[in-house]
């Protein structure tokens, strides 16, 4: 037998098989599978997608967290200015004092920082900071009194419009619910001596849950909606969000993201589509955004609460987006007469 019918008696034996098939059903099914990962590779889109981001798991990561939600943040700081993000009652120019009602001493840097910058830097508005203890939970009331006026320093807040108050049935305690009825008319008393155009403080939950928080947002909420006598022309209230996006940083923006996209798409198709024909504008809600540079004077206005600082609030300075973000709701004003 010469050597050429040899080698393909050895080729084609029934001998030679694989997991018991026969050699050419094996190349056969060998080409049906390759057959088949060309088509995928070449028409699924979602198995392409798959494949890259095994590859590339750190750079996918890194455009989730980082490159995305920068992106976003930008897009919605450009858009910060206009009446997409921020009512046309705010940008009137009858809107000239805003009074802030905090519970302690940090607390207008720690969840209030962004509004504070966007009104003053952005829209000239003057700042009044009413702080309803002086945070003597601990026995550091007059401390923290003197490091909150570093504070209000930073955040340009005039040092007469900057009070901490210390008076005998409103102590900074976690565990005793403030009266309203001894805040309110503290509330107005500043309200009418400043000149106030604008009220902001918590809402009903009051950010962090702390008891005392939750008593000034109500305090104010009440001066508003149960038709008191009180010169503010508009209220508004910083919205509480869940454990987990509290610490997202700005992470948090694909939600406020998706939440105002109805108002984005108003905005940017206006001219097409005649929206109002559909609903009106929604003035409701808020939302102000630190710049880098408002970023960095919130910190520098924190670092005046030096018996504040340890370790935790290193953490909080980065990973809270109440250092980034403000979500603002409008308490709705009473007519006295309805």
């Amino acid at each position: 037998m010469t050597p050429l019918k040899e080698y393909r008696r050895k080729l084609w034996s029934p001998k030679q098989t694989y997991i018991r098939l026969p050699l050419d059903e094996v190349l056969l099914s060998h080409i049906d599978v390759r057959n088949h990962t060309l088509r995928l590779t070449k028409t699924g889109f979602l198995f392409q997608t798959y494949l890259w981001i095994c590859r590339h798991k750190c750079l996918f990561t890194f455009i989730i967290f980082v490159c995305i939600p920068v992106l976003l943040y930008t897009f919605l700081l450009l858009l910060s200015t206009t009446q997409v993000l921020l009512p046309k009652n705010i940008q009137s120019n009858s809107i000239r004092r805003l009074l802030l009602v905090v519970a302690h001493p940090d607390d207008e840097c720690l969840f209030f920082s962004p509004t504070l910058r966007a009104f003053q830097a952005q829209h000239r508005i003057e700042l009044s900071l009413l702080v309803f203890s002086r945070g003597n939970h601990v026995g550091l009331g007059n401390t923290r009194a003197r490091e909150l006026l570093g504070s209000c320093q930073a955040l340009s807040i005039p040092i007469e419009r900057c009070l901490s108050l210390d008076l005998p049935n409103i102590q900074d305690d976690p565990k005793i619910w403030w009266s309203q009825q001894e805040l309110i008319p503290i509330i107005n008393r500043y309200i009418d001596l400043w000149s106030i155009d604008l009220l902001v403080s918590f809402d009903r939950q009051g950010v962090s849950g702390h008891i005392n928080h939750r008593a000034v947002g109500l305090a104010v909420r009440e001066i508003i909606t149960s038709g008191n006598y009180t010169k503010a022309k508009i209220a508004y209230e910083l919205q509480s969000v869940t454990l987990l996006r509290k610490y997202s940083s700005i992470i948090d923006v694909y939600f406020v993201f998706i939440s105002f996209v109805p108002r984005i798409l108003r905005a940017l198709l206006s001219s097409i589509i005649p929206f109002n024909l559909i609903s009106p504008p929604n003035s409701s809600r808020v939302l102000l955004l630190s710049t880098p540079h408002d970023y960095m004077t919130s910190r520098t206005a924190f670092a005046s609460h030096v018996s504040q600082y340890n370790w935790d609030r290193h953490i909080y300075l980065i990973a809270s987006r109440y250092m980034f973000i403000n979500e603002l709701n409008s308490i709705e004003k009473k007519i006295i007469g309805q």
